[in-house]
């Protein structure tokens, strides 16, 4: 996957909130045979959306403590923030195109 890892609160706090662009969190993890398969979308709406947001990958195995505060109840879920306040959020196995048209981007 291309997306960048964030394992720890304080970073994930750094990327959402000192980023004035687009930040789309992706919560996964490796025994999620949904998370494996959208593996592949995400790498296509990293590539659609370099430019326009940053995309960032969080493991909910190795980093419960972003997944409790962000209160994420199940995975796949990605939540879209911008200006550091959640927007939207989406949950289940998605194509790319589809996240780019529930998340207005």
């Amino acid at each position: 996957m291309k997306l960048e890892s964030i394992n720890n609160y304080e970073d994930f706090k750094a990327v959402v909130k000192g980023e004035d662009e687009i930040v789309l969190a992706c919560f996964t993890a490796e025994w999620c045979s949904p998370c494996q398969s959208m593996k592949e979308e995400l790498d296509v709406l990293y590539d659609e959306l370099q430019g326009v947001a940053r995309m960032i990958a969080i493991d909910i195995d190795v980093a419960k403590e972003i997944a409790l505060k962000e209160d994420v109840q199940g995975v796949p879920t990605i939540i879209y923030y911008k200006k550091g306040k959640e927007k939207d959020r989406v949950g289940g196995y998605k194509k790319a195109a589809s996240v780019r048209k529930l998340l207005k981007l």
